[in-house]
């Protein structure tokens, strides 16, 4: 069962929602907070009046209830005012998702738990609307770098009203369980991990699962074009494998990255996922590993690929600097 009732973020008081009934009394609910619902009254009520209006009325309504969600300057603007404007067409198929999230979650953290059984989240977790940026992942949230878990209702609508929802939040609630013991930290490597082992966790708990639902397919699919140049991209990664350059991880790991030539968008998830297979490990037990256990054993099982796809690059170093000065979300 869920059970609504209210919640003070940012002074303001506004829904949450409490999943639980899971597994007895083996963990407490898990919670979280709609900021998708506040969204959709401003859009709606602000409909005919001047853009700025509507984006000072977004970012008045959202930044109280989460400072930072939207981060300041005209980028986050232009992307305000595009929801906006898309809104009304996407209203149906966004209202569905904000209503099927507290029971998908539910059921989630239910199949979640067979697996990971004292599951809780370190992390608050909120649905909102992305802007078209996520359909979920943690971030670090301007004023004071708060840490916090997002599901993006717009992007779960486009991407997850199939059976890709199920593995989408086991992907999502992996990265929660993973935080425990794994702190993000500044190098390629980090996010090359904590994705490809998210993507291996959700493949584990749905045997079988297409790429579809691993998440392989956005936006365009990647494993096939990734293994057509397969040792390009184990060298990128060998290469870069301790670079902190937020372009070196935007090319492997995020959409419109600019990746090498030939290589997909997001390449750096299917890396990330064959290295993970490729320790010999099982998902509890790689979850369980902090950072400084974790270089050395992805650094291994990146060297073992390389030498059976033939790579002609220069591994990694066997020991490096691992900083946490600006770690990245998951």
């Amino acid at each position: 069962m869920h059970l609504q009732g209210v919640f003070a973020v940012g002074g303001r008081v506004i829904a949450l929602i409490a999943i639980a009934g899971l597994l007895g009394s083996a963990a407490p609910p898990l919670s979280y907070v709609d900021l998708a619902t506040p969204f959709e009254h401003v859009a709606t009520a602000t409909v005919g009046k001047p853009e700025a209006t509507r984006i000072a009325a977004i970012r008045g309504e959202l930044d109280a209830l989460l400072p930072g969600v939207y981060p300041p300057g005209a980028h986050t603007d232009r992307l305000i005012a595009k929801a906006l404007a898309g809104f009304p067409a996407r209203q149906m198929d966004y209202d569905r998702a904000v209503r099927n999230f507290p029971t998908a979650l539910k059921s989630a953290v239910a199949h979640f738990r067979t697996v990971f059984p004292g599951f809780t989240s370190p992390l608050p977790i909120f649905l909102y609307h992305s802007l078209g940026q996520r359909d979920g992942g943690s971030a670090y949230l301007d004023p004071g770098r708060r840490h916090v878990m997002l599901f993006g209702a717009d992007l779960i609508a486009k991407y997850h009203a199939d059976d890709s929802l199920q593995p989408f939040l086991d992907h999502e609630l992996f990265h929660l369980e993973h935080a425990h013991a794994f702190v993000g930290c500044d190098q390629f490597w980090c996010p090359l991990w904590q994705e490809g082992l998210a993507v291996d966790a959700a493949a584990a708990m749905t045997p079988g699962a297409t790429d579809h639902q691993l998440l392989l397919d956005i936006p365009t699919k990647i494993r096939a074009p990734t293994n057509a140049r397969w040792t390009e991209a184990l060298c990128f990664v060998s290469t870069h494998f301790d670079d902190t350059s937020d372009a070196v991880i935007g090319q492997a790991l995020m959409g419109g990255g600019k990746p090498p030539s030939g290589l997909p968008d997001r390449f750096g998830y299917y890396v990330g996922y064959r290295l993970a297979q490729a320790t010999g490990q099982t998902v509890p037990s790689l979850a369980r590993l902090d950072y400084q256990a974790a270089r050395p054993l992805l650094r291994a099982a990146l060297v073992r690929l390389m030498k059976e796809a033939g790579a002609d690059c220069s591994p990694p170093p066997l020991d490096a600097a691992i900083t946490q000065r600006s770690p990245r979300g998951a």
